[in-house]
């Protein structure tokens, strides 16, 4: 290659550089806060990227094949006009004289390619008429030997093709196996698990700097094991071990980034499998056909065999890569509380100081009991007419609806006011939401002391954001069980990347994560634990501080997933609905119990309430509403103790919990910009309500109670950004 090509070659790489850099990092997805979700992923980055690469190397194989051709154009051309020029012939004839032709070892003089002799010295070059020589018969063994080559063609040293992989010696075999291998581990072990982190920042409690480390040592081992046992394998064994490597690479892949969607996210509760046979068929067909493939491009054919074992390996590290990356990058700007947070320790955080600790005067107390729905509390009532009789002085309202079925972003828009706007992002919706004035806001400013106990990423995802809504907030310090984490998170891994009928070997609750965190400071960040609450508030009990009024909001995970609560509050592996929820509403009759016994009660205002409700048969799942949604709601207002448990039909929503807060400070009528409460409400009243269902709108409008009554809207699409959970 000259110079001029050298140049042309140097300018082609810089300009391909070029190319992928933009390429990779021209897309970026936002954050995501839900339940585990084994769906979410940046496929659409990958998608893209893979596209990219594709058109690519395509574009670089064109290149190549165009090249080519334009040169046997072009020197067609040339000969054809260069014999046209010069009446048909090759090359004009040699001077009498002139070098040319072969020397034959007899004496007897040159012989051109039509084996006419000629004269001229021995030196190869131009025959008598011009002609090339040699051409028409084979060398002699004198010329062979004049060459330098052996006299037998048969002994001529000639280029062979390389053997199969399998049938190469363990050094070549341990080469083709290392791409496969590498992809792998990085798919499965390292990015894989990466990419759960930080899209699952909610429940997985560490960061991702505390898991690296162990990370990266897994991912080595996991390739020195699969690199050093699959080169064992010589001949059609190899190849069947390189079909089943690949086979796992490209149908896990394929797998865990676009055939889970149906699955929905990882919240504790029980999966109906049952439901998902098409999905499960499908599974297996894509994994058959995928080792099918496999084994036969390695058996039958070098091209795809270099596909197989060198392309699309590469190929799947460079959009998983590029996926992160973007991630990450896009994420870098954006302060704590976004991904890139979670690369390092969040110090400050929501904690359990004061959970247990009462105001002297004034109290108004909410106890969210997560999914908590109103047809469980008919069903307990059907079997137990006294079991809610404890609820002293409260009001059930049993046509209360939430503003839709997941706690993102329900209970932020319950404390602030502003309303999740379909489109966009949950960090947006956090900033958004908190910036505002709120009922929090006015009554720090009278000089409430607000203690607010509830999970980061459902409610928020800065802890600046709640600063000056919130007392109990602290530094967390922690420390991380690394091999209980590394376990979780490949156990997870494997649930997101198994083929369909396998997965259920590998389901698994959020709460799991919580085991692989140990805090050592003084205070600890309030989690969804409703055994170790309850425990607490046996131990400790409740107690009167110096505040003279105080507002607590306790999140507790009620009938929510994982059902593994019984009536009586114990840990069991197996529950109910009705079960769970009879043992949570216990957990809220001892804390009941105890402010009875420090003489509060009676001046208290109380809510306890779910904050939704539970939309759908998880055995009968359906895109559109079947059933009207009813959360739970008891109310107690101040003074109203020593009166039986009464009910509400008032079609109520929580756009009257301020107002009823403000009420239980400064009493009835008073809670100006943040009212009416919930008494001020009448049953029948002309009310329009909302409700969210996916990405699908509802208004109810009369009695909630009745399914005829909840009107479709319209149903949002969701290009622009994240669903509502």
């Amino acid at each position: 290659m000259g110079h001029q090509g050298k140049v042309r070659e140097m300018i082609r790489h810089r300009i391909a550089l070029v190319y992928w850099v933009i390429a990779i990092g021209f897309f970026m997805p936002g954050a995501v806060y839900a339940y585990i979700d084994p769906a979410t992923t940046t496929y659409i980055v990958q998608i893209i990227t893979a596209l990219v690469v594709t058109v690519g190397v395509s574009l670089s194989i064109f290149m190549y094949r165009f090249r080519m051709i334009s040169a046997k154009i072009r020197y067609g051309a040339y000969g054809l006009l260069y014999r046209l020029m010069h009446g048909g012939r090759r090359r004009r004839a040699a001077p009498a004289g002139a070098r040319g032709g072969v020397a034959r070892a007899d004496g007897g003089g040159l012989r051109d390619v039509d084996g006419v002799a000629g004269g001229g010295e021995a030196c190869g070059g131009v025959a008598g008429d011009g002609v090339l020589p040699g051409a028409a018969r084979p060398p002699s063994e004198e010329e062979m030997a004049a060459l330098g080559q052996p006299a037998d063609i048969e002994k001529i040293p000639r280029k062979e093709s390389k053997p199969a992989p399998g049938e190469r010696d363990y050094f070549g075999r341990l080469r083709a196996a290392i791409p496969v291998c590498l992809a792998l581990c990085l798919s499965f072990v390292l990015i894989g698990c990466i990419d759960l982190v930080v899209h699952n920042p909610t429940d997985i409690l560490f960061p991702l700097s505390g898991v690296m480390p162990v990370l990266l040592l897994a991912t080595a081992v996991c390739f020195v094991i699969l690199i050093f046992i699959i080169p064992l394998f010589r001949g059609r064994a190899f190849a069947l071990a390189l079909a089943v490597a690949a086979t796992v690479l490209i149908a896990g892949y394929l797998q865990g980034t676009f055939f889970n969607r149906g699955l929905g996210e990882l919240d504790g509760g029980d999966i109906a499998w049952g439901l998902h046979k098409a999905a499960m068929a499908g599974s297996v067909v894509l994994w058959l056909a995928v080792f099918i493939v496999a084994f036969l491009l390695l058996r039958y054919s070098k091209p795809g065999t270099g596909c197989l074992l060198i392309f699309i390996p590469l190929l799947l590290i460079i959009i998983q890569g590029a996926g992160f990356v973007s991630l990450t990058a896009s994420e870098a700007g954006g302060g704590r509380g976004t991904v890139a947070a979670y690369w390092e320790e969040s110090p400050e955080r929501l904690t359990f100081q004061g959970v247990f600790e009462l105001a002297s005067e004034k109290n108004v107390i909410i106890i969210i009991l997560d999914r908590f729905d109103q047809s469980i509390v008919d069903e307990i009532i059907a079997e137990d007419p006294h079991f809610f009789d404890e609820l002293d002085g409260f009001t059930m309202f049993d046509d209360n609806i939430s503003y839709s079925a997941k706690t993102f972003p329900v209970v932020t828009e319950m404390l602030t006011g502003y309303r999740f706007r379909w489109g966009e992002s949950d960090s947006d919706f956090f900033k958004k939401a908190w910036a505002g004035p709120n009922f929090l806001n006015a009554l720090m400013d009278t000089g409430v002391d607000v203690r607010l106990y509830t999970v980061m990423g459902f409610v928020y995802d800065d802890v600046e954001q709640i600063r000056g809504a919130a007392s109990n907030i602290g530094e967390i310090k922690e420390v991380i069980n690394s091999r209980i984490a590394l376990v979780k998170l490949l156990k997870l891994s494997a649930f997101r990347y198994a083929p369909m009928p396998l997965k259920h070997m590998f389901w698994m609750a959020p709460d799991e994560f919580q085991h692989a965190v140990v805090f050592t400071g003084e205070t600890m960040p309030y989690l969804n634990n409703d055994f170790a609450f309850y425990d607490s508030l046996t131990e400790e009990r409740l107690s009167v501080s110096d505040s003279s009024s105080a507002f607590t909001f306790i999140h507790l995970n009620g009938p929510h997933p994982p059902l593994n609560m019984d009536e009586n509050i114990n840990l069991v592996e197996k529950s109910t609905l009705a079960k769970q929820a009879i043992g949570s509403t216990k957990i809220a009759y001892e804390y009941l119990r105890q402010l009875k016994g420090l003489g509060l009660y009676d001046d208290a205002t109380i809510i306890i309430m779910a904050d939704h409700g539970i939309p759908e048969d998880i055995n009968k799942p359906s895109d559109r509403l079947t059933k009207p949604v009813n959360a739970v709601l008891f109310v107690k207002p101040s003074g109203s103790a020593g009166t039986p448990l009464a009910v509400s039909h008032a079609p109520v929503c929580p756009d009257q919990l301020p107002g009823t807060v403000m009420e239980g400070f400064f009493g009835n009528g008073n809670a100006g910009e943040f009212g009416p409460g919930y008494f001020g409400i009448e049953e029948g009243a002309a009310v329009i309500r909302e409700y969210l269902h996916r990405n699908q709108l509802y208004e109810i409008s009369g009695d909630g109670r009745e399914f005829e009554n909840w009107y479709y809207i319209r149903e949002f699409q969701d290009e622009w950004g994240s669903k509502a959970r």
